[in-house]
């Protein structure tokens, strides 16, 4: 009898621990999915900040953004007022003793003329934040045009619902401790139509060192440095771009069993050449505030809100909802 008492509790101690640190290691959810709305860099590599280990699941995103940029140079010009829709559908599954993450991004985009210049108007002056002249148009009028020495490259198109650029992505543990490290490669393809402002036209791929560092049981931070390879944007006009470096670092504290709560810093360069346009070629940042919910270990809800902090290369401001199974 004593015997089989000291197995049973040799067992009950072996589940608990298992358990809790399967916990453990579930709670963590992961970077928020946020990536750079800016119309013009939505089909150029669009890197975004990632976990470096690797799962089973799939992904489906909403992220609704607004752009105001309306500019000339000698050589362009620039003609930005609209509102974005992506709904990005994403799955990702192990291979070879999970080591090997394989991913599929496929982007649905429109662009259009929206509903929010009144918030917009409102939030800025609230705020204390300039308006980027927004005031000076009609409210919610949409205008995403794009010319190169009086050449249109993009001519886009309200209310329209297409395809964007497909991504293909493979993710390799290097070291599965803590810090977890791992490379990343991405290749994305043209199967968004250029002329429009929904993809660019050309093969781009992509490169990233990640890396997740935990921080006592209830927070784990994660860091990106990649670069993108890209060719040219073949709209109406071809034009040569130029490769591009990012980062990005974030922050995950497990709020409570069930809450996760992120914030997480992006940083890319333009993929454009001196355009003369500051808010094309200077670097875009963007800060991200957000979280998800967990439904059960399976299933979570995720929510955002990005900012544009260095008022160049990202939209004025960014809201994102999304829904997350694990296999």
């Amino acid at each position: 009898m004593r015997t089989n008492k000291k197995i049973l509790i040799a067992v009950v101690l072996y589940l608990t621990s298992f358990f809790a640190t399967a916990g453990t290691v579930r709670g963590f959810e992961g970077p928020l999915n946020i990536r750079n709305s800016f119309p013009l860099f939505l089909a150029i590599g669009n890197p975004s900040i990632i976990s470096a280990e690797g799962e089973d699941s799939v992904d489906l995103n909403l992220m609704y953004s607004s752009t105001y940029l309306v500019n000339t140079s000698g050589e362009w010009t620039f003609n930005l007022d609209l509102e974005a829709a992506i709904i990005d559908f994403q799955i990702k599954r192990l291979f070879w003793g999970d080591s090997v993450e394989v991913s599929l991004d496929i982007p649905v985009l429109s662009f259009n003329s929206g509903f929010l210049d009144g918030f917009l108007e409102f939030y800025h002056s609230a705020l204390g934040f300039p308006d980027y002249g927004r005031s000076n148009r009609p409210p919610n009028d949409f205008l995403f045009e794009v010319t190169h020495n009086g050449r249109t490259v993009v001519a886009g198109k309200s209310g329209e619902i297409a395809l964007g650029d497909i991504k293909v992505g493979v993710k390799k543990a290097l070291y599965v401790k803590d810090p977890y490290i791992s490379i990343y490669g991405s290749i994305e393809f043209p199967t968004g139509e250029p002329e429009s402002g929904y993809g660019n036209g050309a093969l781009d791929t992509s490169v990233a060192l990640l890396v997740n560092k935990g921080i006592g049981d209830s927070i784990m931070t994660y860091f990106n440095a990649g670069a993108v390879f890209t060719d040219s944007f073949r709209g109406e006009e071809t034009i040569d771009l130029e490769d591009y470096l990012y980062g990005a670092a974030g922050v995950e504290w497990l709020y409570s069993n069930t809450l996760s709560l992120n914030t997480q810093f992006f940083v890319q360069g333009s993929p454009f050449r001196n355009t003369g346009i500051r808010a094309i070629d200077e670097v875009a940042t963007i800060l991200s505030f957000g979280g998800r919910y967990r439904i059960n270990p399976e299933k979570s809800l995720e929510f955002s809100f990005s900012e544009d902090t260095n008022t160049a290369g990202a939209p004025d401001f960014m809201v994102g909802f999304g829904y997350r199974y694990k296999f």
